[in-house]
Parts: C-alpha cells; sequence; structure tokens
C-alpha cells in the first residue's frame, strides 16, 4: 500500500473548513517532508526485527528503498524551502543522514542478496557524503549524538571498502577517523572512546594482516591479486539439457579463539566471502540518480540511468543488461562464533531452502575440539570430536584422574561429523579449516547425494611464519592461491614483470588442473558433480594445486602438513606430470626454486631403451 500524502490530507482539511484560508504551501511541503523523513525513520528500524533466513524480507526492503527514494528526491526538489528555519531548518548533517541510511540499505540487501553491484551503490553514497561534507559542522554544533553519527558513517564507509578492496580509499578514511576519534574524545570525553579506539585497532591490524602476506613491487606498491571469482568456466545446462549443480546457498563460520577479525567478520570469513562471489559492474541504479542533481555525474552514468527509468528496473543495470549479464552469487549467512544451536538452525534452514539441483557449502574456520578415547586392549588413547562452537573456546588433553563426564564437557558443544549426517540427504560441500579438520575424514556417506569435504592441514611446519598472524594459510590457498604461494615463498618483494608471469602462470595450472579433473575416469561421482558449479570448481582445483605445492615445499614433511579430502581425490592428480613441471616454472619464474623439491618427470626419451 502507497504511504499516505499528508499534502493530500492538509487540502482535503481546507476544502471542509468553511471560512478558512488556504494553507501556506511551504508549509504544506515542510509537514509533507517531515512525514517522509518519520516513515523513513520508522521502517529502517524495523529492519532489524526481519528474519535473518527465509524471503519474507524482500517486501519490507523494497517498501523502504522506496519511501527513502522519494524523501531524497523530495529535499532536492525542495531544499531551499527546507532549509529555512521557518519551515524545518535542514541542516547539512540531517541530509548526510539520509544518505548514510540509503548507503546502509544498499550495503545490507548486498548482505541479503550477495549481488555485489549493490556494494557499488553503497560506496557511491557513502562517497559522496564525505565529496560534499555533509558531516562537516557537527563538532560545531556541539552535539555528541551528531558526532557519534558521523563515527558510525565512517565505520560503515570502511567496511563498503574493505568488500571492494578500496584500500587507497580506506588509508585516508582511516587518517579522518582517527582525527574525529580524538577530537571527540577531547571535546566531550565520553564513556564510549574507548570502544572506538578498539575499532581502529581493529581495522589496522585487519589491513596489517592483509599487508603480511602482499608481496610489494620494487617500488614499495603493493602488487594485486583477484579475490572474486574471475573466470566463468561451466554452462548451465548440460548437453542433453539438464540443468547443471549450482550452489545456492553458503554458510561461513569463524570461531578461532585467536584471529583476525573487523566487527563480526574474521579475515578468513572475509576471504571465502570475496571467492563466492563475481566481481561487481559498474551499472547504476536509479535512487543513485538523486545524488546527480548536486553534482552532475558522467554523461555515462546519465546513460545508465535513463536506460532503468526507461526499463523501470530497481536493480543495477538496465532490464537487458541484467538478463544478459548478471550470474547470480549464492546467498551467504555470515556467522561469527555462533552457538552449536545457532549454528544447526542455519544449517536446518538452509538446508530447506535448497533443491535437489543445488548445494549447500559450509565453511567451518575453528579451533579443533578433542577427546581422549580409550582404545581396546590397552591404554593408548587417540583423539576424536570435530570443531569448536562459540560455547567452548578452550581445549586441552584431559587429565585422566577427571571423570568422563568432565572428560566429555569441551566437546557437548562442538561440531561433530556425525551432525551434518542429517543434511547429506542433498548435495552438501563442506570446508573444514581446522586444528581438528581429519575428524571429518571417514564421513560416513549414508544417501547416495553428492557430498565433499575439503580439510585444512591440522598442523604447519615451525619454520613458516605465524599463521595466526595472517588468517589461515589453508583458506588463503583457496582463496588468493598466488597469495599464498608467495607467503610459504618468502617472497616478499617481486618487479611487476615477475609477479605478472607467476599471476598468469597461476591461471594457466587452474586451467590444467581442470582438465585433468575433467579427464580423471575415475574421479568419485560426488567430485564431478561439484564440478559442475564455478565457486566449487574453483576451490577443488585450488586443493590440488595447494596439496602439490605444500608437497613439494622442503619445509612441509610430515602427514599432519597437508590438507586432506573426502572422498580421496585420485593421488596421481597432485603427481601429475604436466601439474609438475607447470609448477616447476612457477618457483622458477619467482626465483624460490631453492624452496621447493619437485620429483624427476622422467620423459618417454628419457626412459627409453639406447
Amino acid at each position: 500500500m502507497d504511504a499516505p500524502n499528508p499534502a493530500m490530507d492538509v487540502d482535503a482539511a481546507a476544502a471542509t473548513t468553511p471560512n478558512s484560508a488556504q494553507p501556506d504551501p511551504n508549509l504544506v511541503i515542510a509537514q509533507e517532508f517531515q512525514y517522509l523523513l518519520e516513515k523513513s525513520q520508522q521502517l529502517f528500524a524495523g529492519l532489524r526485527d526481519l528474519p535473518p533466513t527465509g524471503k519474507n524480507w524482500q517486501p519490507y526492503f523494497q517498501r523502504t528503498f522506496e519511501v527513502y527514494t522519494k524523501l531524497w528526491k523530495f529535499q532536492q526538489m525542495h531544499r531551499a524551502i527546507l532549509e529555512n528555519k521557518e519551515y524545518h531548518g535542514l541542516k547539512r548533517w540531517d541530509i548526510g543522514e539520509v544518505a548514510s541510511k540509503i548507503g546502509q540499505l544498499y550495503y545490507h540487501y548486498y548482505l541479503r542478496t550477495s549481488e555485489t553491484n549493490y556494494l557499488n551503490e553503497s560506496y557511491i553514497f557513502y562517497e559522496a557524503i564525505r565529496a560534499r561534507q555533509y558531516f562537516k559542522d557537527v563538532l560545531d554544533a556541539n552535539n555528541p549524538a551528531l558526532v557519534i553519527k558521523k563515527l558510525r558513517y565512517y565505520a560503515r564507509f570502511i567496511v563498503v571498502c574493505l568488500f571492494l578492496n578500496r584500500n587507497d580509499v580506506i588509508k585516508s578514511l582511516m587518517e579522518e577517523l582517527t582525527a574525529l576519534i580524538e577530537e571527540y574524545t577531547k571535546t566531550f570525553n565520553p564513556s564510549d572512546s574507548a570502544e572506538w579506539n578498539v575499532v581502529l585497532s581493529e581495522i589496522s591490524t585487519f589491513l596489517e594482516a592483509q599487508k603480511k602476506t602482499t608481496p610489494v613491487d620494487l617500488d614499495g606498491n603493493a602488487v594485486l591479486a583477484p579475490t572474486r571469482l574471475q573466470i566463468e568456466r561451466t554452462p548451465k545446462f548440460d548437453k542433453d539439457g539438464t540443468a547443471r549443480l549450482r550452489l545456492q546457498e553458503a554458510i561461513l563460520v569463524g570461531n578461532f579463539q585467536n584471529q583476525i577479525k573487523f566487527s563480526e567478520l574474521t579475515l578468513d570469513m572475509y576471504r571465502l566471502l570475496q571467492a563466492l562471489e563475481r566481481e561487481p559492474t559498474t551499472a547504476s541504479s536509479p535512487t543513485r540518480q538523486g545524488m546527480a542533481t548536486e553534482d552532475a555525474l558522467t554523461s555515462n552514468d546519465r546513460k545508465d540511468d535513463a536506460l532503468q527509468e526507461e526499463s523501470g528496473n530497481t536493480g543495477t543495470s538496465s532490464g537487458n543488461e541484467r538478463s544478459a549479464t548478471r550470474r547470480t552469487n549464492p546467498h551467504k549467512y555470515l556467522l561469527y562464533r555462533p552457538t552449536f544451536a545457532q549454528l544447526m538452525y542455519y544449517i536446518a534452514t538452509t538446508f530447506k531452502d535448497i533443491t535437489d539441483t543445488n548445494a549447500m557449502l559450509i565453511y567451518l574456520s575453528a579451533d579443533g575440539s578433542k577427546k581422549l578415547v580409550k582404545q581396546e586392549g590397552g591404554d593408548t588413547a587417540n583423539y576424536s570430536g570435530g570443531v569448536a562452537t562459540a560455547v567452548n573456546q578452550h581445549y586441552a588433553r584431559k587429565a585422566p584422574e577427571k571423570t568422563e563426564a568432565e572428560n566429555q564437557a569441551p566437546v557437548v558443544h562442538c561440531l561433530h561429523p556425525n551432525d551434518l549426517v542429517p543434511f547429506t540427504r542433498k548435495p552438501l560441500f563442506v570446508i573444514v579449516d581446522s586444528t581438528n579438520s581429519v575428524a571429518f575424514k571417514d564421513f560416513p556417506k549414508t544417501f547416495s547425494q553428492s557430498v565433499a569435504f575439503l580439510m585444512s592441514p591440522t598442523e604447519y611446519p615451525a619454520s613458516i611464519k605465524d599463521n595466526t598472524q595472517i588468517g589461515s594459510l589453508f583458506t588463503l590457498f583457496l582463496t588468493i592461491p598466488i597469495k599464498a604461494f608467495a607467503f610459504i615463498s618468502d617472497l616478499t618483494e617481486v618487479s611487476k614483470d615477475t609477479w605478472e608471469n607467476c599471476s598468469r602462470a597461476i591461471r594457466e595450472t587452474e586451467t590444467l588442473v581442470g582438465e585433468l579433473l575433467d579427464g580423471e575416469a575415475v574421479l568419485d561421482p560426488s567430485h564431478k558433480r561439484f564440478l559442475q558449479d564455478d565457486f566449487l570448481r574453483q576451490f577443488m582445483i585450488r586443493f590440488v594445486i595447494a596439496d602439490a605445492i605444500l608437497h613439494a615445499h622442503t619445509s612441509f614433511k610430515d602427514p599432519q602438513h597437508f590438507p586432506t579430502c573426502f572422498p580421496a581425490l585420485v593421488p596421481s592428480l597432485a603427481s601429475a606430470p604436466e601439474l609438475t613441471n607447470r609448477l616447476r616454472e612457477l618457483v622458477n619464474t619467482a626465483g624460490v626454486a631453492g624452496s621447493y623439491d619437485f620429483p624427476v618427470v622422467e620423459t618417454a626419451a628419457a626412459v627409453a631403451p639406447s
């Protein structure tokens, strides 16, 4: 239902009141603006009450967007009247607050849909606020509540820039945010100043961790590496017309006790999140057209807006463009330290929403949870268990004198392999990055649907730098393999040409491994099925590459240093001569051959009889 129009209400009242003077038209404008403002605030506040799962949120979001679009255009049309103190006394920061809310809407719409184009829209509004200095004078108002709005705007803008990999902008925003926090603390001596300094510290640590895995060129500039899906390798349908499997839903869990994070997003979750997305396009939305009134956009932007207005599309590109180029990203739930009950709720809800032709991905980044189990006929103990949930964060071997109940306590709240068995009635792909990932290596195959686990090493060699300072090495291999290779090769400085050659070598190696997987006659049916999806295919390819590189690295020697897979991949894949030759070329190109020991690949000529 459309919102009631207060201007019409005022006119109707005037018409039914005899001998009354006509209302002041400027007052009517001010009243309508106030109505739209209050309505928008009410709708925005209601967003937090929307269910976190399902699709019932969509109509409410659409309605909220509509009201904010009306509000934004209305204030632009009547800016002079609204700025008049007689009617409303609109301030620059009031406009900034509306623009900030629209930026938040786009960001939350991205979180709900995983459509990266909405990140661009959010960035456009946030950047416009900064460029036009809507919050410039908040300190002059001597109102701490206004300063907090500006602080929150900065924090949200930085998050959007993180997701878009706009590190150049983040650097400037950090400087401005630091100065604002100092001024805020000095002026008001607020009770929350320590909290804002924690925000600064988390962002700095987050960015520093990324620097530690990113080599610099000879000029000291960070080299570039793609973080999102670059190449779409698979069609939507097989040759016979049957639908291929598609990754529909992903649940990303971050629960390492010592983990690098910003807000409720760990570095590993952030990397996985980006690897499950296609690059955003540069098209714009009709809502953004409202931003063009004060500062003109380029002619190309106006062209995009005109196309969308004509098509009546409320998305981020014209109708024709959307149908031709847009590919859906899997929807993601981001769970930071969930309880066991919360995790199971999201898994069960997601399971309900997918079909047999779609797959669910669960990414578990968590400490291992273990318990001692006595073996029959002796006192030797081994470990079982799973991975931790937030309830259980500290793990150690239990003393023998403790009771069985006490020994069981640490694993009651962890996720056990058997907890996932009911959800294998539909295609399930699991990535376990944990110190106890091997708990899933003998997963029971109960149902006929496809199921696969990629499991991290449970330990890393002492010669490899502290893994807690860079995020997980295994996750880094699955998401940005060139950076993982550079990190374990201690490649910190490299020329641009060398880096480009190494990046090309990685891309060519990924293509080769994909061909090897496609041509493997005895590949498990589950793996064959998951290769049909672009994102899952990429993870499987990079798993093979990680396994081959780690086996060749001279520091990785023990079984616990290597990743594992269920069902097991054909052993000959990681040692295929073609792959070995490609990786040898990679390390030679990077100039790090001294850190690797590849097996000698015998050619036909070398083994031929003399």
